[in-house]
């Protein structure tokens, strides 16, 4: 046992938050301002004996012997954390870019074992009870080690804690992420009378994926599991949030156990185009993509929580080597007090703690071209449009908008898996469509579909051993009816290669798109030799899909710090969607909802929106995009509405952007600006939602309290009258556009007035950086408002007859409007201030001087 005393103090220099790792003798001491957590490994054995939490001035842990904190089987062995056969020999502290410290401890078995080393990581972070961990098994001998079964079952077990629990019952909240086709109504009873809703146009069944949280009492002496991914244990004292980074869909959704209803939803205008065709010969179950579960059991004075591996984790005599150790996935624990804890803790995990690619974290508005080319107008064919002269114009179009990043989808490329520029399409390749996005501040980004690959291809010919194949071994066919190559093999180096190509000419972002749940019994790749069940080989491959996308997007992001990556989740055979790609990417969540391509109404839009409200507080808005139309066609006139939807969240756009006018872009273009205006005091912020998708009203908020900064877009399926106030240092708000406002003391309040059915209202939250200057009023709506403090002016932009109360620092003399009606207004009284009424007689730009 090592008896060198490391000392670590580091200061956060954004928060100024203290946070140390101290490893004295015997015990790994981690420590800040809300926690300390103690392991010992005193006389051979690894255990956590104690997590303190410093606000209740309590220990969390039972103290009636912890199990063991791991438990694996290794050469038929059980081998764990409490058998005293484990010797220190190396530890190591990195600083991490997303604000946290990680210890990695190389532990050693010294008997039943031999060779036999593991890594483990943990990882702290200021002013959080999260700690993310976990564990790496090596083969540092010249003996074989290898991953056992044991009574004809995988047995992985970590981390595991025992929490102290002295109540008769607690209850367990899980929280599930990858619900496919959920009623949004919930205990929905199909009986109560008969259902008229078609599949394809409504939003309980809009083609996507939904939380689902379902709660129970556990008694003493009851075992539970749940899939979560999320499960929080709570007690009279504490609550306790356990969570696992891997794939959680909630079942198989395959031909023998999905909806039936769905086969022929094509025919009514769903895109199915990218499901997989060619049966597996396997039964198939719908715990088939249930890998990993958190368990445990209510004890008398005790609470044991794990997570546990429960199928494809390993293969029976799988092999530990120094070339392939054997990676647990991490997970992430926390505890606290009070309910409202539970949104926030999850939000910065998901946000930050997860996650050291800061790339992904930036927000960007972008354009998508598959919009386009499913345009009903398009008689050229889903890809033949996609010309150079053809994306040059929607580059130029999109500009309008003012986005951030342009995505070229399916079509650019020669054919399916050969990810070159379609020779006759786009003779000049990729270079000019890049220099026009550069041109415009455009970021360029690129569709693929990894795993697809053209049958008359050179790669196809030379490697049939990846083709996927059914259980009769002919090629599945998978998105576009191509087949698919298997990503659990050599076939990742060749893809990863394939991106690092067009990373070097210029891409920056990349959506991979059709990774479905192949069901892969191909033998001899790096999921399970023929030697191994056909069930076996399956279950080991859907364990290490996401594990492998996950590692091609770090790699990529290594290769490239400005790489962002996305994954795309709108059909129902996406067993990727998890936890896992947030430490490296994003997720795209719906292509249609309940609607259908050119579907120009506020119902597609509507369904989409229901993904934001769903998700608000389990996973944050910037880690998932979708894309709307912004066009104004007639009758629908939904422009205000759609482009609403994607301010708050998705912020994308696609559609055939020739259908519309410069001015209808460009009126788009203009409510992104007032988004982008705000979004670098929100943007890592939570959204807070109330209301149901459709309610009356349905309102979104994101503000910066401290900065009164921020927006509020709101909705509602009828007309009606509603006052909202928000919360918020009213003392820091320069103005508020778009909409009618008055201040108070720390609130904001707005009289939304929506006059129809499915109506919208935005309001975006200015600034005043500290100046104190402020516009506390306006009758009317106003459109921009620019402080220029170094010329003393107030630029005010009215979009309609407006009675204001402008706030100026009493030092601020000689104050004059030329072009409205200027006067003191002497009802209104604040130390250290001057209040003075103006009005604008028409919409028009104002300016308010002073000396």
């Amino acid at each position: 046992m090592i008896r060198k005393i490391f000392f670590l103090l580091f200061v956060l220099a954004s928060n100024s938050i203290i946070a140390q790792i101290t490893f004295k003798g015997d015990n790994l001491i981690m420590e800040n301002d809300l926690m300390k957590q103690i392991f010992s490994f005193s006389k051979g054995s690894i255990k956590p004996v104690s997590i303190f939490s410093k606000a209740l001035n309590e220990e969390l842990l039972s103290g009636e012997g912890q199990g063991s904190w791991f438990e694996f089987v290794v050469n038929k062995q059980i081998i764990s954390s409490n058998q005293p056969i484990w010797r220190v020999i190396r530890y190591d502290i990195r600083k991490m870019n997303n604000g946290g410290e990680e210890i990695k401890i190389t532990f050693e078995a010294t008997k039943k074992v031999k060779g036999l080393q593991i890594d483990v990581y943990r990882q702290l972070f200021p002013n959080s009870t999260l700690v993310r961990e976990r564990i790496i098994l090596k083969n540092s001998g010249s003996k074989s080690l290898a991953m056992n079964k044991i009574n004809g079952k995988l047995h992985f077990i970590f981390p595991s804690y025992d929490l102290k629990s002295i109540s008769s019952s607690d209850t367990l909240k899980e929280t599930r992420i990858a619900t496919f086709d959920s009623e949004i109504v919930s205990n929905y009873n199909p009986d109560l009378t008969w259902d008229d809703r078609t599949h394809s146009l409504n939003l309980a069944h809009c083609h996507m994926f939904h939380p689902e949280i379902r709660q129970e009492v556990l008694k003493q002496g009851t075992d539970f599991i749940v899939k979560g991914p999320f499960a929080v244990y709570k007690t009279t004292r504490f609550s306790w949030l356990m969570t696992y980074e891997h794939a959680s869909q909630d079942k198989n959704y395959g031909s023998q156990f999905g909806n039936r209803w769905k086969i022929d939803m094509e025919n009514q205008g769903i895109d199915l185009q990218q499901g997989v065709k060619g049966a597996s010969g396997i039964v198939e179950t719908e715990d088939d993509f249930w890998f990993l579960a958190v368990k445990g059991k209510k004890n008398i004075n005790s609470a044991e929580i794990h997570v546990e591996v429960l199928r494809g984790g390993y293969l029976d005599g799988e092999a530990i080597t120094f070339a392939r150790p054997y990676e647990s996935i991490w997970t992430a624990a926390a505890f606290f007090t009070a309910s409202q804890e539970e949104k926030e803790i999850v939000h910065r995990y998901l946000w930050e703690q997860i996650s050291e690619n800061p790339a992904s974290r930036k927000s960007h508005f972008y354009y998508n071209t598959w919009g386009m080319q499913r345009d009903n107008n398009n008689k050229t064919g889903l890809r033949e449009i996609f010309t150079e002269a053809r994306i040059l114009e929607e580059i130029r179009y999109a500009s309008e908008l003012n986005v951030d990043l342009f995505v070229l989808d399916d079509g650019w490329q020669e054919t399916m898996g050969v990810w070159q520029p379609n020779s006759k399409r786009l003779p000049n390749g990729l270079t000019p469509l890049i220099s026009e996005m550069k041109k415009n501040n455009i970021i360029p980004g690129i569709w693929l579909s990894p795993t697809g690959i053209d049958s008359l291809a050179d790669r196809y010919i030379k490697h049939p051993e990846w083709v996927l194949r059914d259980y009769r071994g002919k090629p599945i066919k998978a998105q576009g009816d191509f087949p698919a190559f298997d990503f659990v093999s050599d076939f990742y180096n060749l893809f990863v290669a394939d991106c690092k190509r067009l990373i070097d000419e210029g891409i920056r972002f990349f959506k991979w798109d059709g990774i479905n749940t192949f069901n892969s019994t191909l033998p001899g790749l790096h999921h399970g030799s023929s030697s191994y069940s056909r069930e076996e080989i399956r279950d080991r491959y859907g364990f290490m899909l996401p594990v492998y996308v996950t590692r091609a997007m770090r790699e990529l992001r290594e290769y490239n710090p400005e790489v962002v990556i996305e994954i795309d989740l709108t059909e129902k055979e996406r067993c990727i969607i998890g936890l896992m790609p947030l430490q490296e990417g994003k997720l795209f969540w719906m292509n249609n909802g309940g609607s259908a391509y050119n579907d120009y109404s506020v119902n597609r839009t509507k369904s989409m929106r229901t993904v934001i409200n769903e998700y608000a507080g389990i996973i944050p808005i910037e880690l998932f995009t979708q894309a709307v139309y912004p066009h104004q066609i007639r009758p629908f006139d939904a422009q205000r509405y759609n482009v609403n939807t994607t301010l708050i969240g998705g912020h994308g756009f696609w559609g055939n952007l020739q259908m519309m006018t410069s001015q209808q872009r460009k009126k788009a273009g203009e409510l992104v600006l007032k988004t982008k205006r705000i979004l670098p005091y929100i943007y890592y912020l939570p959204l807070v939602a109330t209301g149901k998708t459709g309610a009356s009203p349905e309102i979104y908020s994101q503000i910066n309290e401290k900065s009164c900064a921020g927006q509020i877009i709101a909705f509602s399926g009828s007309a009606l009258n509603y006052t909202f106030r928000a919360k918020t240092n009213s003392d820091s708000c320069l103005a508020i556009l778009n909409h009618a406002y008055s201040i108070e003391k720390d609130a904001v309040i707005l009289p939304f007035q929506f006059t129809k059915p499915d109506d919208t209202r935005e309001a975006f939250l200015i600034p005043n950086k500290g100046t104190s200057f402020s516009i506390i009023s306006s009758t009317g709506w106003l459109d921009d408002v620019a402080l220029r403090t170094s010329e003393n002016k107030m630029i005010i932009k009215a979009g309609a007859i407006s009675d204001m109360i402008i706030k100026l620092p009493a030092n601020c003399s000689e104050v004059t409007c030329g072009d409205g009606e200027l006067r003191k207004a002497d009802n209104f009284k604040a130390r250290g201030f001057e209040f003075y009424e103006l009005k604008a007689s028409a919409p028009g730009t104002l300016t308010v001087n002073w000396k």
